[in-house]
């Protein structure tokens, strides 16, 4: 006998009439027995419970156990009857260009021999079973081949450590290899649809920018494109979502040092979309919402492609979960503005008027009232809409106006200890911690938050676009975190947080420098607070706060330039914004005519 690993192989060297005897009880060994003969007990599936709880019938024999073997018999199964039953499946590993393969599940239809169809592929970070459980019943009955693969480095696929997780650029070309390999099948008609919501989506986003000539469509729900700008920091901060997101990946993702600084070419970024924008005749389909996560990739890529046409992009009220705070009434997108079906536009790609685009937004508005202005779908071709960048200046007396400070050394101090952060409350946060117009008087007790507030307003304002902070600061450390918060506030006193933001302050000559601060210096920084489309109801006021940390969404700071491996020996900061004439701290906000 030969040990392999911990499980006994049998040689069979016996005659043929005993040969599949053997083979069976070799095969029963292999799978069963370790060295000692003893029989392995069925072990759980990573997720196993979740799973079990959603798909009670997945386990087969009623243990309470849920094998591998048992998910996917379950979930193939489950799969071919939400297609609509006329299915067979097989799994393939397909080569990418540097030769790593990456593992494929393929559902084709049964139909005549020969026959060709249009493909709906997804790539995904989730497993195959997970995506295919999520989308083939989306796409019953119409005899599509459904394609899910494991992302190289994922699942069972090949390539782990190869990823670009700064970038997701990996993900433009193994798309378009993918894409290659599907259309060169002989059951190919030649066009393929990428399909993929959240986590599911972002390699769709990125293949979008490869111009593969046979991707016809490319169909995303709150989802987002590269990582950097998107999922894993933002202005240059850690956020959240790098640490969720690549650990429900089973990558390592370390919480030290910090801070956690990741280079990243801007430049270099908008040579490639300018790349993809030329002869790019994939019609782009996506939905997001004011409070996603990644709800600027989607604006971005309008912005970026929607002039060469086939863009077609939707915002409702909506973030990455359940949201809370004040509501906003649910309203029904106009029939003549509904997004195109890419069902529709795989079976022909001339349903999509060539050249047209189309942005679909919901401007919030006071869901409270019911004659207030707002709360209703509208449509634009171009992006940012007509607006009128107007300046919000901040006062030493706690004010906010459309006046500039005259006063010549006017400025507002406050405390930050990386020890005790200020907790994040709503807004556009990961899923797990409440999403939407959360009420910021949960941190009403906290000392080392600055708060400037607006007089009511006389008459509603719309502000339609992105919204961008740009504070004077200065601080007694060489490094450290500014945030700032944009707020509606109610006439009942409900501070509902509108946008929010962070930056370093190593940043103030440019993300591409990091120049550590100089005590009894003043540091211009601008803020990138991404978008929104709300009608702030007369009555209402404006607020803007101003403070150092907003744990868990962003990175708690060390005050440290050098990255450290504790708090223990972080300084408390003494943080200032400049509120003079020569140093005007102020937002600035897209403000939309009223018509």
């Amino acid at each position: 006998m030969f040990r392999f690993s911990r499980y006994v192989i049998v040689p069979f060297t016996m005659p043929l009439i005993l040969m599949n005897i053997r083979i069976l009880l070799f095969l029963t060994c292999f799978f069963l027995c370790d060295a000692s003969g003893e029989v392995d007990k069925p072990v759980n599936v990573p997720g196993a419970q979740s799973f079990l709880a959603r798909y009670p019938k997945s386990d087969g024999n009623s243990d309470g156990i849920l094998t591998a073997v048992e998910k996917r018999n379950y979930s193939e199964e489950l799969a071919i009857e939400k297609l609509g039953g006329n299915y067979t499946y097989h799994q393939t590993m397909i080569p990418m260009r540097d030769g790593v393969k990456l593992a494929t599940g393929i559902f084709l239809p049964q139909t005549e021999a020969g026959s060709k169809h249009a493909t709906v592929l997804c790539r995904t970070a989730y497993s195959i079973w997970s995506a295919a459980l999520f989308d083939t019943e989306k796409i019953a009955d119409q005899n599509l081949i459904y394609i899910c693969q494991d992302l190289r480095g994922d699942g069972e696929s090949e390539g782990a450590g190869t990823a670009n997780l700064a970038s997701y650029d990996n993900e433009i070309e193994d798309g378009y290899d993918t894409i290659d390999w599907i259309v060169n099948q002989p059951w190919s008609n030649q066009r393929v649809a990428m399909v993929g919501q959240s986590g599911h989506g972002f390699s769709a986003y990125m293949a979008y920018l490869a111009k593969h000539p046979n991707l016809v469509a490319v169909d995303t729900n709150v989802s987002g494109g590269n990582a950097h700008l998107y999922w894993t920091y933002h202005n240059g901060v850690k956020r959240e979502m790098h640490y969720r997101w690549l650990s429900q990946r089973g990558i390592s993702t370390p919480v030290w040092p910090k801070p956690g600084i990741e280079v990243f070419d801007r430049n270099q970024y908008a040579e490639t979309l300018q790349t993809a924008a030329t002869n790019n005749e994939t019609v782009f389909i996506a939905r997001t919402g004011w409070y996603d996560i990644f709800a600027e990739s989607a604006l971005d890529y309008f912005g970026s492609f929607a002039a060469r046409g086939n863009v077609f992009v939707q915002v409702d009220a909506i973030g990455h979960g359940g949201m809370k705070g004040k509501p906003f009434p649910p309203k029904p997108v106009p029939a003549v503005w509904a997004l195109p079906n890419f069902t529709e536009v795989l079976g022909d790609p001339d349903s999509v008027t060539p050249g047209q685009s189309r942005m679909v937004y919901y401007l919030m508005g006071d869901g409270t009232d019911p004659e207030a202005p707002g709360n209703c779908y509208k449509a634009t071709e171009v992006w940012p809409v007509p607006h009128t960048p107007t300046a919000y200046y901040l006062h030493a007396n706690g004010t906010i106006s459309n006046t500039k400070p005259t006063a010549a050394r006017d400025a507002s101090t406050f405390p930050y200890d990386p020890r005790d952060p200020v907790p994040s409350a709503g807004g556009d946060v990961f899923i797990h911690q409440g999403v939407g117009p959360l009420d910021q008087r949960v941190l009403a007790d906290r000392k080392d938050i600055l708060r400037f507030t607006s007089e009511p307003l006389a008459e509603p304002l719309e502000i339609t676009g992105k919204v961008i902070a740009t504070i004077y600061v200065s601080s007694d450390v060489r490094d450290t975190t500014f945030t700032a918060k944009l707020i509606d506030i109610y006439p009942d006193g409900h501070e509902a947080v509108v946008r929010d933001s962070i930056i370093m302050g190593r940043f103030h000559a440019g993300f591409d420098k990091q120049v550590p601060m100089q005590e009894g210096e003043i540091y211009e920084l601008k803020m990138d607070m991404w978008s929104t489309a709300l009608v702030v109801n007369k009555g209402h006021r404006l607020a803007v706060h101003i403070s150092s940390s907003n744990s868990p969404k962003y990175e708690v700071h060390p005050n440290t330039f050098e990255p450290v491996n504790s708090f223990d020996e972080s300084p408390i900061a003494n943080n200032t914004i400049h509120l003079s004439s020569e140093h005007s701290s102020h937002i600035q906000l897209p403000v939309v005519e009223s018509k």
